[in-house]
């Protein structure tokens, strides 16, 4: 099959790593692929890199005229099966290269709805939901999507993380000898505060424990840093930046637990990616985190802070539970959340749509 991608972010995150994931797979098994994305964005080298046709065009100020038509162009031309957008934000982008080639749309949504989708969100044929808490919510709001709204869950390569090294972190003198060693990962937007504001009492139970925030935010780290500072506990949360992605699972198997207050999760590749190492995941039971760890056997899923605190206290308490949770948290992983899997189920999303269209 020949498919086009499309997606405009600035930016990298969870949905363009997705994205990249899955066309690298879907050429290795011989599909082709072309990429549609931003001049000047963050996208352009790391496709580029992993060998993938990319066409840049521009598409910001009196350039975005000329991009669209380009891609729409460009589309039309390509003889391509299918158009796949990865936002929301693309809809419209892509739904013009839709009509100027015949093609049939399909929208990957990573995110909750914005209050300005409204007036677009039907413009795909059929949109996958990267879980059912996103996929839920989208019917609810737009009773029109119900027939076309089906969930693939995120899946991550799992090749690097089958033999991880769980010492990473006893080299880093800030956080060395921490028990237990909580870490979150991810951009400094996922409610980091309440996690800082819980360790007090944390540490009232667990004198020993420490926090680690990974992740790069020039901008709200110091504010995080001020709130660990008044509470008492700049000691106990440490910030060690960005860690490369070929560390990623060391760093991960070295945490005692994986942790997160975010409650309006999509599908998070780093608590995926923390189960294939072993690491247990304690969050609260919202989002799509009820989906993603099994409550008691590789997590523990709480509804307030005071749950919050004595799971933690409690799992610190019972190794044995601990090392359980860590065993089966890799068997589920490696069945549930393989790459393969998911390009599988969005295989046969592309033959279904290219068949309606045939």
């Amino acid at each position: 099959m020949r498919v086009a991608m499309i997606d405009n972010s600035r930016g990298w995150g969870g949905a363009e790593q997705v994205m990249l994931l899955v066309a690298s797979k879907l050429r290795e098994r011989g599909h082709e692929v072309t990429v549609f994305v931003r001049e000047g964005g963050a996208l352009v080298e790391p496709f580029r890199k992993a060998g993938h046709d990319v066409c840049a065009v521009p598409r910001k100020g009196l350039g975005l005229l000329t991009g669209v038509a380009r891609t729409a162009s460009e589309i039309r031309r390509g003889r391509f099966d299918l158009i796949h957008v990865h936002r929301n934000h693309d809809l419209v982008v892509g739904k013009i290269a839709s009509v100027a080639a015949g093609l049939p749309m399909l929208l990957t949504q990573h995110c909750l709805l914005g209050s300005t989708s409204s007036s677009i969100i039907n413009l795909a044929d059929r949109i996958v939901a990267v879980s059912g808490f996103i996929g839920d919510d989208m019917k609810r709001r737009f009773p029109v999507l119900s027939g076309k709204v089906q969930v693939i869950h995120n899946g991550i390569d799992l090749t690097p993380f089958k033999e991880p090294r769980p010492g990473f972190w006893e080299k880093v003198p800030a956080v060395a000898g921490a028990k237990p060693l909580l870490g979150v990962i991810g951009y400094f937007y996922k409610n980091q505060e309440e996690l800082i504001a819980m360790m007090p009492r944390v540490r009232e139970k667990l004198p020993q424990a420490k926090l680690v925030i990974i992740g790069k935010d020039d901008e709200k780290q110091p504010a995080l840093e001020t709130l660990a500072a008044e509470l008492g506990v700049a000691d106990a949360v440490h910030f060690p930046g960005k860690i490369p992605y070929a560390e990623i699972g060391d760093a991960m198997a070295g945490l005692d637990f994986n942790v997160s207050a975010f409650r309006r999760e999509g599908c998070a590749l780093n608590v995926l990616e923390s189960l294939a190492v072993g690491t247990p995941f304690v969050g609260y039971r919202s989002g799509s985190y009820p989906e993603l760890a099994i409550d008691g056997e590789t997590g523990v899923l709480v509804d307030d802070q005071d749950q919050f605190v004595e799971a933690l206290a409690r799992l610190s308490a019972d190794p044995e539970l601990v090392a359980s949770m860590r065993q089966r948290a890799r068997e589920d992983a490696f069945v549930r959340f393989d790459l393969n899997r998911m390009v599988d189920d969005y295989v046969d999303r592309y033959r279904e749509m290219a068949g309606e269209r045939g």
